[in-house]
C-alpha cells in the first residue's frame, strides 16, 4: 500500500495518526514513519494493517537481522 492508501484507510476507519499514536503509547513522528515506509515497527504495522485489511510494505520486507557475530565469527560457523 502506498502511504497515501494507508492515510485513506486510516480516515475512513474514523481515527487519526495521534489516536493510533495515543493507543499504542508511541509517538506521532513514528506512525508518519513507518506509513512512509522509512521506520519499521511490529507493533504499529499490526495496528495499521488491522485497520487498512492489507499487510503494510509487504513488497518492502527485508530479510531478517544478519546472525550476530562474537569474537568476529558468526554464530553459525561456530556451530
Amino acid at each position: 500500500m502506498t502511504p497515501e492508501e494507508i492515510k485513506a484507510a486510516i480516515a475512513r476507519a474514523g481515527t487519526t495518526q495521534t489516536a493510533i499514536a495515543s493507543h499504542l503509547d508511541v509517538r506521532v513522528q513514528s506512525i508518519g514513519r513507518v506509513i512512509k515506509g522509512t521506520m519499521r515497527s511490529a507493533k504499529i504495522e499490526a495496528e495499521l494493517a488491522k485497520l487498512t485489511g492489507k499487510p503494510l510494505h509487504a513488497s518492502q520486507a527485508k530479510p531478517g537481522r544478519p546472525k550476530s557475530t562474537w569474537n568476529g565469527q558468526h554464530t553459525e560457523a561456530s556451530a
